[in-house]
């Protein structure tokens, strides 16, 4: 029996509040399951003194919570949703947005946050505000960066995984979330020390090749317990700087969505990112759904 699942979406405007809508309810599964839209004002503490002095200005909804006019947009995008479809309720928060996000997503036990590309335009498409990174670095959950404009569901999915928990992490998410899409999995190896192997001339070009090949060999095999999760999955694993080579496969296969761990490998504190994930979050093109 599948579980109810909860999804937040982080809204800054209607147009914008519209793409994160979209793609959340394209990932859901179940009428069980429940959207929130939340926006985040800095000035809500203002204005509910305001509408104490001016309080004809009020509206109460059906359900008898309080709707202003500032945020009566944010009720339309909430009934604009399929009637028969899943819940969808809103929220006005006050304080710095990212934190407010972060503490509400934790408060409702969220699975998702979305939030789609916080600026318009083709010079700032791969522009990640301030608000977002909070959000990235913080969240307990995993976080889906919207950046395409396009209203349908993913088709076509790149997972780059690690061959440790944090890749295990990774599949088991997009097992959740992107069942209905191809899954292709992405690994780069690399020699440890073959730089320095090569420098010092301890061994021969032909025995670093040796290397190579008998890791990528190591590496397919440990990546097929993957399939285990995802059995139609395909796997991909190329030799290089982890960052160069997902990038890679990005523009080459040309997924929907990049899925990969806040940590590739890395065991520092997890609210900060990893050189790696930092690289693709400012450079990968498609939709991305960061795994703490």
């Amino acid at each position: 029996m599948t579980t109810a699942k909860t999804i937040v979406v982080a809204v800054r405007d209607e147009q914008n509040g519209r793409i994160g809508l979209q793609r959340a309810l394209h990932l859901l599964q179940s009428p069980q399951d429940r959207i929130h839209l939340v926006h985040v004002s800095r000035f809500e503490s203002w204005l509910r003194v305001a509408e104490l002095l001016t309080p004809q200005r009020v509206i109460m909804t059906a359900d008898g919570e309080r709707d202003s006019d500032h945020y009566a947009w944010l009720r339309h995008l909430s009934e604009s949703s399929n009637p028969n479809g899943p819940s969808v309720e809103f929220a006005v928060l006050d304080g710095e947005p990212g934190a407010a996000i972060v503490d509400f997503a934790a408060h409702m036990q969220a699975d998702l946050i979305v939030m789609a590309t916080p600026r318009e335009g083709q010079m700032r498409e791969l522009f990640i505000g301030s608000t977002a990174l909070r959000v990235l670095r913080t969240a307990v959950c995993p976080v889906l960066i919207a950046r395409s404009k396009t209203d349908a569901p993913f088709h076509r999915a790149m997972l780059a995984v690690d061959l440790d928990t944090a890749g295990q992490h990774v599949v088991r998410v997009a097992s959740m979330w992107l069942a209905g899409a191809e899954i292709n999995l992405a690994h780069a190896y690399r020699v440890p020390q073959e730089g320095q192997m090569r420098t010092r001339g301890a061994i021969s070009e032909q025995e670093i090749l040796k290397l190579r090949d008998s890791m990528k060999v190591d590496h397919e095999n440990k990546l097929e317990a993957y399939q285990k999760v995802l059995p139609t999955a395909n796997i991909h694993l190329e030799h290089g700087w982890a960052a160069s080579v997902i990038l890679d496969f990005v523009f080459k296969l040309r997924p929907d969505v990049l899925v990969l761990s806040k940590h590739r490998g890395s065991n520092r504190d997890e609210r900060i990112f990893g050189s790696v994930t930092q690289f693709l979050l400012y450079h990968c093109p498609t939709d991305i759904l960061l795994v703490p």
